[in-house]
């Protein structure tokens, strides 16, 4: 695990941002792993800025996300594939096409059928990864386990909370998720995580911190992982003690 202290949240997005389009250019069909919410909008605009700029071409590229909402069709504003097109897909010329992200207004099991045999003949090879303020990636909320394969959830009062502030009302936030299992995300040939935001402080200490993988805090397992690059800026590297295998760099 390495961890990239940046002097600000802009920083750490263009970070990010090359990280991925150093696979692409490397790789023009890789296969890359998004991820949805606030943290990751920054990134995506700054891929649009580099593509604009013909430093990154997404044309040959294949991409597939973490999770849906149950309940949601492609065209609802407060879907994840609205979300994608909006402030990616369409933007940098990603067909849609060439494009995997669980459906939220099909049956739910199906889905979680058709996506794992997705995921059963394909490797990620960079994923986007944030984090809840209970420590989850993806949808993968704390638990007993930690689910391989994609599988539906039901979102945890803490996360349905947090993720109100994108809908009018609590009450219209959906109950269930689609999301891909931790064992998919653990597969990724690289991960790319960012955080920011003092909410996040408990998470990032149990993640970065020498404390134990548990499933209660998902985002611990990615101690694990054998290339997984974590940028976070100094405000909250402050507050943080990296184990010492933890290796650490500043911008």
């Amino acid at each position: 695990m390495r961890l990239v202290i940046t002097k600000s949240d802009e920083e750490s997005a263009r970070l990010a941002a090359g990280c991925i389009a150093e696979v692409v250019n490397e790789k023009r069909d890789s296969l890359l792993g998004f991820a949805t919410g606030s943290t990751p909008e920054p990134v995506y605009a700054q891929l649009v800025a580099m593509c604009a700029r013909g430093e990154v071409d997404f044309s040959g590229v294949r991409t597939v996300n973490l999770d849906e909402y149950v309940g949601l069709n492609a065209e609802d504003p407060h879907s994840y594939m609205y979300y994608m097109r909006k402030n990616l897909f369409d933007k940098a010329g990603i067909d849609l096409s060439r494009v995997t992200i669980p459906r939220g207004d099909a049956d739910p099991e199906e889905e979680v059928r058709r996506l794992n045999a997705f995921s059963d003949k394909n490797n990620i090879d960079i994923q986007l990864l944030g984090v809840g303020v209970n420590g989850h990636i993806g949808f993968n909320e704390p638990c007993d386990c930690f689910y391989n394969k994609y599988h539906i959830v039901t979102l945890t009062e803490k996360t349905k909370k947090s993720n109100s502030r994108m809908f009018s009302r609590m009450e219209d936030v959906p109950e269930r998720a689609i999301t891909m299992g931790v064992g998919d995300i653990m597969r990724a040939k690289r991960i790319v995580f960012l955080a920011n935001g003092i909410e996040k402080l408990d998470a990032m200490k149990a993640i970065l911190e020498p404390r134990d993988v548990t499933p209660r805090i998902q985002g611990t397992i990615l101690k694990f992982h054998q290339d997984c690059k974590i940028i976070i800026d100094k405000v909250l590297a402050e507050l943080i003690n990296p184990a010492p295998e933890v290796e650490v760099s500043y911008t």
